[in-house]
């Protein structure tokens, strides 16, 4: 277990993301992405409340319609914990995940990702 994560009163959600080329690969396509989460909050005792995703987008797409959306709910105090599978779903460029880490650690807001077992602040 991560001893970091907040698991009473967590407000969960998960988020995941596939480019265009990966969506049919079972391994690694949104439903795949989204059970690890699930299989994740359920190991740690964590609610999920809704997993955000975007297909078909790149992470160098700042303005991905999911991601946009985790961060009103995030903004707007709706969550204080967000799951990923890895990081990379959330940002492939060091400086865009480093940036959301600090707006998330601002707002009070976790991170953690499934693969590499960390809880995420800045």
């Amino acid at each position: 277990m991560l001893d970091e994560i907040p698991t009473i009163g967590a407000r969960a959600v998960g988020y995941v993301r596939v480019a265009a080329g990966s969506q049919s690969d079972p391994r690694s396509g949104l439903d795949a992405q989204a059970a690890t989460i699930r299989a994740f909050a359920k190991a740690e005792g964590i609610e999920l409340v809704g997993v955000f995703e975007d297909a078909g987008e790149s992470a160098h797409n700042k303005r991905r319609p999911g991601l946009l959306a985790l961060l009103a709910a995030v903004g707007e105090g709706h969550t204080n914990l967000i799951i990923v599978p890895d990081l990379t779903r959330l940002a492939r460029d060091l400086g865009d995940l480093l940036r959301l880490m600090d707006s998330f650690a601002r707002r009070g807001v976790k991170l953690v990702s499934v693969a590499e077992r960390r809880v995420g602040a800045v």
